[in-house]
């Protein structure tokens, strides 16, 4: 299947474009595609589909989009299950083409730190490539859809502005002043473009233009914000002012043979991450998120050997590079850890304290489940962070009940959180409901 909401909704099977209803089963459709594999029950639907205020005949409306959809989908109820009363729409990878702008996204940052211009301006390329005009514009109106619409909007504008930095450093100049003057137009507070459309200029010759765009940017601030252009602005007027050789095109650079190409340099000599590329360059989009406040989780299942750890320790490589507080917890097979033994490490390791409850009694266990989240909502608060729980299959099931908790409120949070385990870990399965991806690591070879 392809599914595609990076502008109005559409679903084909193959090269047959699926008839998908009227509005309110176009609706339907498009909200479980944003929560693809997770079980969304009738009464949630209902909610976002109606508001606050639902006709009597929602139940029965819900009811009959779902089975038209189902004549209309392939494997029918196969691909829109009913769960425990919930509906579940099953995704496969990259069947949506939100995921797949976002994995070539991810895929691109990765090229683009690793100063490989070429492959990375042609994966921002291919990414936004799939756009066929606004996200979800068929649910402008929508209250379910704001909120994705926002995030792809910002990020469609973030990858075209990486797409830009990898054809400035391509020597590309003389053709993308153009582009960037209508950007900066449209989006005027955007100083990132600002700096980048008085890098074209002045690097095409034009450095009088390149210091009016400074002056421009100047005055939009202060009068829209009230205030002075930041700093990496004023640094670029002053070295566009003193000819700065800094500012001129850097010459190309070949492109790397072996190792992955998310790889910074200097690493792969130390220690090499081999065939993980792909999860390495997903993982860190998730690190980007989160620093921008966007929380997400991640569950990385694997046999014993299969490199979970390692990858795991790379990210905090890159995320400890990023500014972000380190936060380790793993289970302990020996016998005799307490209970919540790995949460007790990692909230150790952020000067945190949370008495475990006495009792298995749910009241007071609902109540120490808040005070951690709460304790790493104020952690994330202070300073992003990369929370690692590791060897998930030797803790208790009241620890991954907890990361289930914390999952429900992460998004709000500044926090990335890897939950590592075996594939016979109890429990871990389910979480997939609440992760951004699951990712199963074949063992070595």
């Amino acid at each position: 299947m392809d599914y595609r909401i990076l502008g109005p909704l559409e679903a084909l099977d193959g090269e047959r474009r699926l008839p998908l209803g009227g509005a309110r089963q176009r609706s339907v459709l498009a909200l479980l595609l944003l929560h693809g594999n997770e079980a969304l029950t009738r009464d949630v639907i209902i909610d976002q589909l109606w508001g606050e205020e639902p006709p009597n005949t929602a139940a029965k409306v819900l009811q009959n989009c779902v089975s038209a959809l189902r004549k209309e989908l392939p494997a029918g109820t196969d691909t829109l299950r009913t769960v425990s009363g919930a509906y579940c729409l099953a995704l496969g990878p990259d069947e949506l083409d939100r995921d797949r702008f976002e994995r070539l996204v991810a895929e691109g940052r990765a090229a683009l730190s690793a100063e490989q211009h070429a492959e990375a301006a042609d994966l921002f390329r291919r990414a936004l490539g799939l756009w066929r005009g606004s996200p979800l514009s068929d649910f402008t109106y929508e209250r379910f859809a704001h909120e994705e619409i926002t995030r792809l909007e910002e990020l469609h504008v973030a990858a075209t502005e990486d797409r830009l930095e990898a054809d400035l450093a391509l020597g590309r100049h003389d053709e993308l002043a153009p582009e960037l003057e209508t950007l900066v137009t449209r989006h005027p507070l955007r100083e990132r473009l600002r700096w980048q459309l008085m890098v074209a200029l002045y690097r095409a010759g034009r450095q009088a233009e390149a210091l009016d765009a400074y002056r421009a940017a100047r005055r939009t601030m202060l009068a829209d914000l009230g205030i002075e252009p930041g700093r990496a602005l004023q640094d670029l007027e002053r070295a566009i002012l003193a000819q700065d050789p800094a500012l001129d095109a850097p010459a190309a650079r070949p492109a790397a043979r072996g190792g992955h190409r998310g790889a910074r340099p200097g690493r792969l000599a130390a220690s090499p991450l081999v065939d993980r590329a792909e999860e390495l360059t997903l993982l860190e989009a998730g690190l980007d998120d989160a620093i921008a406040g966007r929380g997400r989780l991640f569950v990385v299942v694997g046999e014993a050997g299969s490199g979970k750890t390692r990858l795991a320790d790379e990210v905090g490589s890159a995320a400890k590079q990023r500014g972000s507080r380190i936060l380790w917890g793993r289970g302990w097979d020996g016998g005799g850890a307490p209970a919540y033994w790995p949460w007790s490490q990692a909230l150790r390791d952020a000067d945190r304290t949370v008495p475990t409850p006495d009792s298995d009694d749910a009241a007071e266990r609902f109540r120490f489940f808040e005070a951690v989240t709460e304790a790493v909502r104020q952690a994330a608060t202070e300073q992003p962070l990369l929370l690692v729980l590791d060897d998930l299959q030797a803790a208790d099931e009241n620890s991954i009940l907890l990361l289930e908790f914390v999952a429900g409120e992460l998004p709000e949070m500044a926090a990335l959180v890897l939950a590592l385990g075996r594939p016979e870990t109890p429990r871990l399965e389910e979480l997939s409901r609440h992760s951004t991806r699951t990712l199963r690591l074949a063992a070595r070879a």
